[in-house]
């Protein structure tokens, strides 16, 4: 649509500018105007804003379902066995030559390390190979869990009782279910919203809590045991009259045999 744009004075200007020059104006210019399409506001109501009727609030909602639906009429039979059990998924595609091998000298050293740690820790791994997903995810009583759920737990009962042992139970039984209950709604998209910078810092603070509570087996006497760098430093600082060596030269021989060997065997 064109339409020529000029004020009511128009006229008025062009006169004076005539008889005072002796020149006359440019025409108005004519310009093109685009019509502003506003939305029907029969579907939010009254004009004033989202108005009574439900119909504003159940539109989202509506099409969230309706493509939920259409999603599940078009899963067939296998779609839904590998949607609950996704070992059937991965085992089509998985490298025996390339893959066996190491899988299972990581498989072997995990269950090493279980054996004094948890012989319950077996099962979550038996489990997650059939129900599980991912190939990144550390799976077993790591001691980044060890630690939250000290962190939880630690101000509800002693971690030498009973009860403690319970509530850790309970407490495992609750994160499984509520991950359950995410998978199957497909919300993992709402780790977007944790910063990369968030997790970073998390997991750095946990590793030098975890790198000082394991210094009372270099130095020989026991450290206070907190989620907390400042009362374990602490901790360090006062028990240092009761410093041994043998077990300091034997982690330190250790522990530079380690490093050694990682330098030497980048794949280790």
């Amino acid at each position: 649509m064109e339409i020529t744009y000029a004020s009511p004075s128009a006229s008025d200007l062009l006169r004076s500018s005539t008889g005072a020059s002796g020149s006359t104006m440019p025409t108005p210019r004519t310009i093109k105007i685009i019509p502003l399409q506003h939305p029907d506001t029969s579907s939010y109501g009254s004009p004033g804003g989202f108005g009574n009727n439900s119909s504003s609030s159940s539109l989202w909602p509506n099409s969230w379902i309706s493509r939920y639906r259409g999603k599940i009429k078009r899963m067939t039979f296998f779609d839904w066995i590998e949607m609950f059990l996704p070992c059937c998924r991965w085992i089509r595609t998985y490298r025996w030559r390339e893959y066996f091998q190491v899988d299972l000298m990581a498989g072997t050293t995990v269950g090493i390390m279980l054996v004094p740690q948890a012989d319950s820790g077996f099962v979550p791994i038996f489990i997650y190979a059939i129900f599980g997903s991912s190939r990144q995810l550390a799976i077993g009583p790591v001691a980044l869990v060890s630690l939250l759920v000290s962190n939880v737990l630690s101000g509800i009962a002693e971690s030498s009782d009973a009860l403690y042992t319970e509530l850790a139970i309970l407490l495992a039984l609750m994160v499984g279910i509520l991950e359950c209950i995410m998978g199957l709604l497909r919300l993992g998209w709402l780790i977007r919203f944790i910063s990369h910078s968030v997790i970073s810092g998390f997991t750095t603070a946990s590793a030098v809590v975890i790198a000082l509570s394991q210094a009372k087996y270099f130095l020989g006497y026991d450290i206070d045991r907190s989620s907390e760098i400042v009362p374990i430093i602490k901790s360090i600082i006062a028990g240092s009259d009761e410093f041994s060596w043998p077990p300091f030269v034997m982690g330190s021989t250790i522990l530079a045999i380690i490093q050694t060997m990682k330098f030497l065997v980048p794949e280790l």
